[in-house]
């Protein structure tokens, strides 16, 4: 059986090529990241082509997602590293951002920043990290649209470092003329999911589903791109639960939370947003630094692996490269690295305990949710070697996706997008089918078929199917049967 847990890989430089994709699919990755802090259109366009030329010659579903920079704060005005002692004082002064990537500061130890207003939401004595905390440093004085910063440690501050200020709400708005324009291009492009960073509140995962629609409306087509919320603040922290509501899933993006709250809290931050998200049917992907020693050496630390092996024990739906894929040396090796990680953890799950404390509101809830959860509950009884779902919208795996069963889940489609969409799940491993027929036991009889051709089944196993009576009706999760291949 093949791992449960998704591996999410970044594109870049390192792996921007056709033989390298098909090298990094074959090795596991089900869903690429494209990261428009970094990328134009003409490269991720490029990629996205190399993407579906990839996934086609391989036959296996994978998804495209493009993450949105979203209301970074960042440091303008120099184009070299600026050398910083302990106690340096930086001057930082509020710029309008149209234009202040080209603004070039005439003082030394002088920035500019993007977020209005900085001398009014900051106090003196006000907690001010740089570089994603590699500098910290507090406010001393302030200026007319500045605050000067006496920084506490030692280093090179490179061009565009995030500014990170813990506890203050920024008054910027929540999507930028860059990430309206980049929202665009991925419904012109067709990509499955958009993750959308620093997401305060469900206002937000709201505004850009409404984007996603009149944009799609203006070019003339329609959309089922799907949204993630990642996680990066307090704020988002404390609305997590109206986010995962809003949202299609959810990223925990440890980096910027790690500087926008105190880090020991991160770890209990990751465990809760996980534990929310697959009682909720929802995909969570747990991101940042996961094997990150790898952008420079052939081995992850010990550190690294047990942190990918807790994440898939608390049940994570996916685990994600950032820089590790897109540019460090050995973006093959760190997929391989992974996917063992995730097989040896998910050899040790103890399945059956999960089941049994699955909290009643899930065995409990609407007829689909209890119609999933026993349908478990019958392949584990009859020791069945696969669950079988016909699903039209992908609900009813997710719902089985959420109860993490051990054997594995084969969904069965029509809609092509969907199809690469569900690769993003735990445990389910998307089929398109004909939907010729609408029968019951003509579509069963080519899902079967279909696992059998691919080595999946074979005489004498035992599978649990699901489905929706009639065929073909969305929502209507309403039938369990259990088959023998013959």
């Amino acid at each position: 059986m093949e791992k449960r847990t998704k591996i999410v890989a970044t594109i870049g430089p390192a792996c921007e090529s056709l033989a390298t994709i098909k090298d990094l699919i074959r090795e596991g990755v089900d869903v690429f990241r494209l990261n428009f802090s970094h990328k134009t259109y003409e490269e991720a366009t490029r990629d996205v082509t190399m993407i579906h030329e990839a996934r086609k010659a391989l036959d296996r579903p994978v998804a495209i997602m493009a993450d949105i920079k979203g209301p970074a704060v960042r440091l303008y005005g120099y184009a070299e590293e600026i050398a910083l002692k302990p106690w340096t004082e930086l001057t930082i002064e509020s710029a309008d951002p149209a234009g202040i990537e080209k603004l070039v500061s005439s003082k030394p130890l002088h920035v500019y920043t993007n977020l209005p207003d900085i001398d009014r939401i900051c106090a003196i004595g006000q907690k001010v990290i740089l570089m994603d905390g590699y500098f910290s440093g507090k406010v001393v004085r302030k200026a007319p649209k500045a605050v000067v910063v006496a920084v506490e440690n030692e280093g090179g501050l490179r061009p565009k470092a995030h500014l990170t200020l813990p506890g203050v709400d920024y008054p910027i708005p929540f999507l930028s003329e860059k990430d309206i324009n980049d929202i665009s291009w991925a419904v012109e492009k067709d990509i499955d999911y958009i993750a959308l960073s620093f997401v305060r509140c469900a206002t937000d995962v709201e505004e850009v589903r409404r984007l996603v629609q009149r944009t799609a409306l203006s070019q003339g087509k329609t959309t089922n791109i799907k949204l993630i919320a990642k996680i990066e603040s307090s704020r988002g922290l404390e609305n997590i639960d109206e986010i995962i509501r809003a949202a299609d899933g959810i990223m925990v993006a440890r980096g910027d939370m790690g500087v926008e709250m105190p880090i020991e809290n991160v770890p209990i931050a990751q465990k809760q947003i996980i534990r929310k998200c697959y009682l909720a049917a929802k995909p969570v992907i747990t991101a940042t630094q996961m094997m990150e020693s790898m952008m420079e050496n052939p081995m992850p630390t010990r550190a690294e692996v047990s942190d990918v092996a807790n994440a898939c024990f608390d049940s994570t739906s996916a685990v994600m490269l950032s820089g590790e894929t897109a540019i460090g040396k050995y973006p093959v090796q760190v997929v391989r690295m992974m996917r063992t990680v995730v097989e040896t953890v998910e050899k040790e799950f103890d399945y059956i305990d999960f089941h049994h404390d699955v909290p009643p509101e899930v065995q409990n809830g609407d007829i689909p949710a209890i119609m999933s959860y026993n349908a478990v509950s019958v392949a584990y009884r009859c020791d069945a070697n696969a669950l079988i779902v016909l699903t039209e919208t992908g609900h009813a795996a997710r719902l089985l996706s959420r109860l993490r069963p051990r054997m594995p889940i084969y969904a069965f489609l029509t809609n092509e997008r969907l199809y690469h969409q569900m690769a993003l799940n735990w445990g389910v491993e998307p089929f398109i089918h004909s939907g010729k027929g609408t029968r019951l036991d003509a579509v069963v009889a080519e899902a079967i078929s279909i696992c059998k051709r691919k080595g999946l089944l074979k005489s004498g196993d035992r599978v649990v199917i699901v489905a929706g009576l009639p065929l073909a009706h969305q929502g209507t999760t309403n039938m369990i049967r259990v088959e023998t291949i013959e």
